[in-house]
């Protein structure tokens, strides 16, 4: 039975990925959820799943599910003269 996890990522120095420390939800819908709320903070984030135990590090079959960013807003229109 697989587990699951989502991970925070940011922009590191000359544009490299940064990952965040991973956290393990019980079911894909808990891990996309976690997923989505750390857009809060992060810029973007994984969801993954993996087999094995995350305490003991022996994970295998180790799969990013989805990928979420933050959606830039757009700059505010000026209005027309």
């Amino acid at each position: 039975m697989p587990n699951f996890g989502a991970m925070p990522f940011e922009s590191g120095p000359e544009g490299k990925l940064v990952y965040g420390a991973p956290r393990r939800a019980t079911s894909e819908i808990g891990a996309r959820c976690l997923a989505a709320a750390m857009l809060a903070t992060s810029p973007g984030a994984v969801v993954f799943s993996y087999d094995g135990e995350a305490s003991s590090k022996t994970i295998t079959n180790l799969v990013i599910i989805d990928q979420y960013e933050a959606q830039v807003e757009a700059p505010a229109m000026k209005e027309a003269a």
